[in-house]
């Protein structure tokens, strides 16, 4: 889902989002938001970037790929949104404010999203998954009733969480970092046991290393707790044969 690789929360300015009762202003997750953008975008320059290697939030996005001059065949460079830290303090004040909205306002998924998304820009992967962590321990105490910006209640039938988790797979594949796209398929199979997803997942990473028969095991396994799923029978399929004609 692209909305989740803007730093920007859909939300008010500081001020309006700032209510005020009896003379005192009234502390919300906005506000949080607002002054965390504040100072993210004082800390973190955005602009066109032209570098020979991919950094992990480029992946999976828009790329132009720059063709060598002499070998059409060798790619030469790529140009991409790109992201530089210019200003360290900003940054750290940044995440300060995201923490203590999170922390007031354990339910609000877009906090946990933004500082996930603010924390891959800065190539802070390990930070990034332990966000992603912390949300899915909260899914596990809320049951899935998040809240949006504004406190707008999220409907259990629009999965975000589970979508953002699967989009940084999907990231951590193409940059070929194997290590922790396993590491976020067993975390999602640790805190969701019940999703087949997770399961396939773990199964995926198998394959991209060449362990077919392990892989194959996960994907049975994902079947066994989701025996309509096409993508799953599919992936059952190609692995079955390909192990025979090795």
């Amino acid at each position: 889902m692209k909305r989740f690789l803007f730093i920007v929360f859909l939300c008010a300015g500081a001020l309006n989002a700032l209510a005020w009762g009896g003379g005192r202003p009234i502390w919300t997750g906005d506000v949080s938001a607002d002054l965390f953008n504040e100072h993210l975008n004082k800390g973190l320059h955005a602009g066109i970037t032209i570098s020979v290697d991919l950094p992990l939030y480029a992946c999976g996005e828009e790329v132009m790929i720059l063709k060598d001059s002499i070998d059409e065949n060798k790619i030469a460079g790529y140009v991409y949104n790109g992201y530089a830290i210019v200003d360290s303090a900003e940054l750290d004040t940044a995440f300060m404010w995201l923490d203590k909205g999170i922390e007031k306002f354990p339910n609000r998924l877009d906090l946990y999203l933004g500082k996930a998304t603010a924390q891959l820009y800065c190539l802070n992967v390990e930070g990034m998954l332990q966000t992603l962590e912390l949300a899915m321990k909260q899914e596990q105490k809320n049951k899935g009733k998040w809240m949006w910006t504004n406190d707008e209640k999220l409907s259990k039938e629009y999965d975000i969480l589970f979508e953002r988790i699967q989009e940084d797979f999907k990231r951590f594949l193409e940059a070929e970092d194997l290590d922790n796209a396993e590491r976020l398929a067993r975390m999602g199979m640790k805190y969701f046991p019940k999703r087949a997803e997770y399961v396939n997942n773990v199964g995926v990473v198998y394959i991209y290393r060449e362990n077919l028969e392990k892989g194959l095991k996960y994907f049975q396994q994902a079947l066994k707790m989701k025996p309509d799923d096409e993508l799953i029978k599919a992936n059952i399929e190609y692995i079955e044969q390909a192990i025979e004609n090795l």
